[in-house]
Parts: C-alpha cells; sequence; structure tokens
C-alpha cells in the first residue's frame, strides 16, 4: 500500500517540479520531475514519476512509473507497474507486468501480463494475459491461456497462443482467428457485453510475493513513527499536550473527533448547495483526508505510550524512545486491520481520537476538549 501512494504523491507533484528531485532508501531509488531519466547507478526498486519518464539502466526489482510518456529500454528483473498515455517497453521483463496506458508497446515478459488502453501491442509472454483494449496486436507467443477484450485483434506472423485464448468482441463476426495462431478447440470468442471482469480478475491473480507484503508494512510502519517523531522534534510540548489529553480523555477526544470528521465531510454537501462554494469543495475533501491521515499518526502514537505506561514503565526522555513507541503503535494499528469488523472499528476509533485532539488544540478552549495540562 505504501508503494502505491508514494507513487501517486510523486505524480501529483511532478508538473510542479522544474528540476527532478531523487530519494534513495536503502536500495530503493525515487524519483520524480518534469523529465525523469534514469540510467544508474543499479538499484533494488526503481519509483519513477513526471511527464516524460524514461529507464535506460537495469533494474534488480520492480519498476514503478507514471508520466505522460513512459519508456524502458533496460531489463526490469523483477515486475513492472506503468501508467500514462503511451508506454513502450522495448526491453524484457522477467517478473509480471501491469500496464495502463492509451498506447501500450510492450516487449518480452516472463511472467503474466495485464494491460489496459486503447492500441495495445503484446509481444512474447510467458504466462497467462489479460489485455483489455479496442485494438490488439500480438507478435508474439503466449505461453498461459489468454483473454483479450477488444473489437480488432491482429496477429503478426509469429503469434502464437499455447493455451486456451478467449475474446470478447462488439461482434464476435469480426473476429477471426487463424489456425497457426490457436486451434479452433482452444479459441472461445463471445460478445463485449458477456464479459465479466471479476471472473477473470480472480482467476488471474498476479502474485505478490510474502516477503514484499511484509516490506511493505514494516515501511509503512517506520513511515508512520518517522513522521510522529518529525513533529515531536519541532513541537516536543505540543505533541505532550496531545498525548497527556488524548490519554486523560480518551472517549471524549473519540466522540470530538467524530463530530470534527462530521463537520469536515459534511461541509462538501451544504458547499455544493451554494454553488458559488463548490470552488472549495476539493479544499474540503484534501482537508478532510489530512485531518484523518494526522489523527491516524497520532492516535498510534498514543496507543504505543499508552502500552507502555500501562506496563509500568517510564516515558522515554529522548526522541529515539519515542520513535520507537510511536513505530510500536503504527505496528499494533496495523495488525489491527486483520481482524475482521472489531479492527475497523478499532482503527477508526483511533483515527477519531487522534482527529479530536488536534481539533481541540485548533478550535477555540472548551468547544470539544479542555486543553489545560493533564498530569498524565
Amino acid at each position: 500500500m505504501l508503494r502505491p501512494l508514494t507513487l501517486t504523491c510523486c505524480l501529483l507533484a511532478a508538473p510542479a517540479l522544474a528540476e527532478t528531485s531523487e530519494l534513495a532508501i536503502a536500495q530503493d531509488r525515487y524519483e520524480a520531475g518534469q523529465t525523469v531519466l534514469y540510467d544508474g547507478p543499479p538499484v533494488q526498486d526503481l519509483f519513477l514519476a513526471g511527464n516524460r519518464v524514461a529507464v535506460a539502466g537495469p533494474v534488480g526489482g520492480s519498476a514503478h512509473l507514471a508520466g505522460r510518456r513512459v519508456e524502458v529500454d533496460a531489463a526490469v528483473a523483477g515486475d513492472l507497474f506503468a501508467a500514462g498515455y503511451s508506454v513502450t517497453v522495448t526491453a524484457p521483463v522477467e517478473g509480471d507486468a501491469s500496464v495502463m496506458a492509451y498506447e501500450v508497446t510492450l516487449g518480452p515478459v516472463t511472467g503474466n501480463l495485464r494491460a489496459a488502453g486503447n492500441e495495445v501491442t503484446v509481444d512474447d509472454v510467458g504466462g497467462y494475459a489479460l489485455v483489455t483494449a479496442e485494438d490488439v496486436t500480438l507478435l508474439g507467443e503466449i505461453f498461459g491461456d489468454a483473454v483479450m477484450v477488444a473489437d480488432d485483434i491482429r496477429f503478426g506472423p509469429g503469434a502464437r497462443v499455447t493455451g486456451s485464448l478467449t475474446i470478447y468482441a462488439a461482434d464476435p463476426t469480426d473476429i477471426t482467428v487463424p489456425e497457426n495462431v490457436a486451434p479452433a478447440a482452444r479459441v472461445r470468442i463471445e460478445t463485449r457485453a458477456s464479459y465479466d471482469r471479476g471472473e477473470w480478475a480472480g482467476g488471474m491473480p498476479i502474485q505478490v510475493p510474502l516477503w514484499r507484503i511484509v516490506g511493505g508494512f514494516m515501511a509503512a510502519v517506520l513511515v508512520s513513527g518517522l513522521i510522529a517523531a518529525m513533529v515531536m522534534a519541532v513541537a516536543p510540548k505540543a505533541v505532550q499536550g496531545w498525548r497527556e489529553l488524548a490519554l486523560a480523555h480518551p472517549g471524549r477526544a473519540i466522540w470530538s473527533g467524530f463530530l470534527v470528521t462530521s463537520a469536515l465531510a459534511g461541509s462538501g454537501f451544504v458547499l455544493m448547495l451554494t454553488i458559488v462554494g463548490m470552488v472549495l469543495l476539493p479544499v474540503m475533501l484534501i482537508l478532510t483526508a489530512v485531518a484523518i491521515f494526522a489523527g491516524y499518526a497520532l492516535g498510534s502514537y498514543v496507543l504505543g505510550v499508552g502500552l507502555w505506561l500501562a506496563a509500568g514503565r517510564a516515558m522515554p526522555a529522548g526522541l529515539p524512545g519515542k520513535f520507537g513507541l510511536a513505530c510500536v503503535g503504527a505496528f499494533l494499528a496495523g495488525l489491527a486491520w486483520l481482524v475482521p469488523v472489531a479492527g475497523w472499528f478499532f482503527v477508526l476509533a483511533l483515527t477519531m481520537m487522534g482527529i479530536g485532539v488536534l481539533a481541540a488544540s485548533v478550535l477555540p478552549g472548551g468547544w470539544l476538549l479542555r486543553r489545560e495540562t493533564v498530569v498524565a
């Protein structure tokens, strides 16, 4: 979850950057800008976003790319995730490929392929292929099953489908599959209206390694802890007051957070009724999202501190100890998501508590919670 969020944030910020912004974390590399060219040094996972994005150096892991025009001219050892107006891949992808663009041109893919666009050109695919487009051109061999949702399909001289071939078209009579591509016994052509996306999405999952899921979860925990640590470094007294207030009045803080969140979300509807205020609707939506994120981060930190104090331990005096408690809280909050229903309500209450405490420090005294110093 962290990686798609990071990629989205970079993409939204890219048009405003005159120069490329770069960030390296361990062996992963993040770049965003108007024109982004990666040609080394070697990295594990690569995250690029911009107007024009090009990969000219080999990637040891997965590549996450977003831009108006995306070009991949060097091998990707892991999975490829790319989105834009035009995506051109000339180098091999050793893992799976998930691509979405108006124009898609692909090179060899060792794993599975999922592609969506208006014009899609497919080369060799080692696994299955699920392609949705207006026009599809198959130049290579698909060694697994293939599902194509398109109105115009062209087959090159080297086109082959080893597994079954299922085609959904507006007019099935317009589609002809040569025998050298796939024998009639393995070909099924149906109307586009009968295409059930859920059927094939469930039957053709892209496998995500367990270590990548665990790594992404731990990275999210560290990011949450770092955010809390940065705020504590800038405003230690304020964070201390928030923490003490939340621990002293958790129920009132949750109720206050519910009221504030309802007011923020409901204000969007009211602004729409005024017509003139509709221009402020995006601002209110962004403010609501920021409040939810900040409330979750603060609530996770309070959770870690509360459990630490409940165990009879003294509050750490230094920033590293408080950072550790923030990470513990974020870790436990993340695990709570695994519990059906109850986990959702627990995390919701945690977030509302954080929002309520933050609102108490902004709104006039006495509106929600008393802001006087509380002895923990």
